[in-house]
């Protein structure tokens, strides 16, 4: 990939359309490259997924009604903070990957500034889990509601916090791919100048978050179909041996559906990948367009002084011919 001839395609004024048509482009013209030089760090973070979904769906259903429940539950729970740990560190090097196909620099450049602003969104999102959360709980206080038994007014006002958040995170979309591109950005310039644009533009981010997670459902529905049949089988048997039925599943049926999964969140981390690129042109457009508006307003502020000038120089010429006499023509003016 030459990043020289993206990086001079990317700053033009484009249309939501044309982002994800750049982008498509991007990854049909150079999928033996985005291979070469990603296929490590996403089979990685495929197992990494894989392994925390299988065993965690394994614990859980093992886990027994009794007293013993909180001797089961530890072990989860170390097993969670293991897998989330190695999950950041992991995704941190897929992330950097996908960039250094964009800007061309390193892989261990981008690294430190993929865990932060990773970690940066973690911090969003628990802050937004706990606003969710004491919207649903705070209408309970002063009645007879319950957690298993809400008022009305508890999933309403969780659902109209949950739909501010979202509204006020989108534009961080924008403003982390400039952090990642650009490397003299700051990590808190996620929230600062460069979200305030985002936030301008928010319309059109929003038409390409829309669009391209629409096309993003489309491809996982089919991808994931394997993954889906494998899944709804260990359900049904998991419900008849509740029932009193014997295993119907053979020893080999979670390895098979281990690999399985691998192979199918292989693929979709290459769906990702392609959403970032779609993220990374609607990047350059947006910086197209504020620059367009910032020379049309050089260029205004510019004529304006300029008439501005030429209304003083008449002013002045106006004001120099009042001061000159009057005088009527004389017979020495003509000799």
């Amino acid at each position: 990939m030459n990043t020289d001839h993206i990086e001079n395609e990317l700053y033009k004024v484009r249309s939501v359309r044309a982002c994800i048509k750049s982008a498509t482009d991007m990854m049909v013209s150079n999928p033996l490259t985005i291979l070469r030089r990603t296929w490590l760090s996403t089979l990685a973070l495929s197992i990494v997924t894989s392994l925390s979904i299988l065993l965690s769906s394994l614990l859980e259903s093992q886990q027994p009604t009794t007293t013993e429940t909180s001797i089961v539950n530890t072990p989860l729970l170390i097993l969670s903070v293991i897998s989330l740990i190695a999950y950041i560190a992991i995704a941190s090097w897929w992330g950097a990957s996908v960039i250094s196909l964009l800007t061309g620099r390193k892989v261990k450049d981008n690294i430190r500034r993929i865990l932060y602003l990773i970690l940066a969104m973690l911090g969003l999102y628990v802050i937004m889990g706990v606003c969710i959360s004491v919207g649903y709980t705070l209408p309970m206080f002063g009645g007879k509601a319950s957690l298993g038994h809400p008022t009305l007014a508890s999933p309403l006002v969780a659902g109209i916090i949950l739909v501010l958040a979202l509204i006020f995170i989108l534009p961080i979309g924008y403003s982390s791919m400039k952090y990642l591109v650009e490397p003299q950005q700051k990590l808190m310039s996620i929230v600062g100048k460069p979200y305030k644009t985002g936030l301008r533009r928010w319309g059109f981010l929003f038409q390409t978050a829309l669009l391209g997670g629409i096309i993003i459902c489309i491809l996982i529905a089919i991808t994931g179909v394997p993954e889906m049949i494998l899944e709804t089988a260990k359900r049904a048997n998991d419900i008849g041996m509740t029932m009193g039925d014997n295993n119907g599943l053979s020893a080999s049926f979670m390895m098979l559906q281990f690999f399985v999964t691998i192979l199918i969140y292989f693929i979709w981390y290459y769906i990702c990948c392609w959403m970032n690129f779609v993220y990374y042109y609607a990047y350059g457009s947006i910086e197209a367009k504020e620059k367009v508006k910032k020379d049309v307003v050089t260029l205004s502020t510019s004529n304006s002084a300029n008439n501005n000038d030429f209304e003083a120089q008449s002013k002045h010429l106006n004001l120099e011919t009042e001061k000159t006499p009057d005088r009527g023509l004389d017979i020495e003016d003509i000799q």
